[in-house]
C-alpha cells in the first residue's frame, strides 16, 4: 500500500488546493499518471501516481488548503490489501 500526500511544491510552498481528481475514487492507477490537480498561489500542478493499483481517495475535492505532506489517498494493489490496512 502507499499513501499519496501533498508533495513539497516548492520553496515559501506550505499548502495546496485540490482543484480535480482525474482519477476516481476505486480505479486502477498506472505509475506516472496524473490523478489530481492541485494549485497553490503560485501555478497549478499535476499529480502524478507513484504506484500502480487502485486508488482510495481521502481527502475530496474543497476549497480548504491541504498542508503539504497531508494524506489525501492511499494506492493499494487491492481492494483487500486495502481493507487490511484500514481495519488496524
Amino acid at each position: 500500500m502507499h499513501e499519496v500526500r501533498i508533495p513539497n511544491l516548492g520553496a515559501q510552498i506550505d499548502d495546496a488546493e485540490i482543484t480535480e481528481w482525474l482519477a476516481s475514487e476505486g480505479a486502477r492507477v498506472e505509475a506516472g499518471e496524473v490523478i489530481s490537480i492541485l494549485e497553490t498561489e503560485k501555478s497549478s500542478y499535476d499529480l502524478e501516481a507513484s504506484h500502480s493499483g487502485i486508488l482510495h481517495i481521502i481527502t475530496g475535492v474543497s476549497d480548504d488548503r491541504i498542508s503539504v505532506g497531508e494524506l489525501i489517498g492511499i494506492i493499494a494493489e487491492s481492494d483487500e490489501e486495502y481493507e487490511k490496512a484500514r481495519s488496524r
